[in-house]
């Protein structure tokens, strides 16, 4: 049995600043002050699929989002402005298993540092339970 998500599809552009076509995060499983889980199916009109497939620049998209929901949902719940976020680095990004359309993403970030608006987390991304892929993601926060 899956968990359900705590908010889904519109919803979700409550956390992120990213629009369609871009929005690569279209489910909030969990989120709390150190991690979060969020969930992407890959739809056919998906402007990083190919074909079937969805590209690695999609997949690295979909962390990076699901980095942001990380920080907008953190913001809203303690009632602080949701501000920009942006990637300053990936690092040991590992594709393990391609995903196609139809497929549901599912990843995980947890926080290893926080200083200065930057925040280094481990993701993972799972496809029916299996690694799909893995990477250490930077993201500086804007907070001006």
């Amino acid at each position: 049995m899956s968990t359900p998500a705590m908010y889904s599809g519109q919803e979700i552009k409550t956390f992120i600043p990213q629009r369609e076509p871009m929005m690569m995060v279209d489910k909030l499983y969990s989120a709390n002050e150190t991690s979060v889980e969020t969930g992407l199916t890959i739809a056919a009109n998906n402007i990083f699929v190919d074909g079937k497939l969805f590209s690695e620049s999609g997949m690295i998209e979909h962390i990076a989002q699901s980095a942001a929901c990380f920080a907008g949902y953190n913001d809203w719940i303690n009632k602080r402005p949701i501000v920009l976020g942006y990637i300053a680095e990936i690092k040991k990004f590992a594709l393990e298993k391609p995903a196609h359309v139809g497929d549901e993403l599912k990843s995980s970030l947890t926080v290893v540092s926080n200083a200065m608006n930057i925040t280094l987390m481990n993701a993972e991304t799972t496809i029916n339970g299996q690694l799909a892929a893995s990477c250490k993601i930077k993201i500086f926060m804007d907070k001006r």
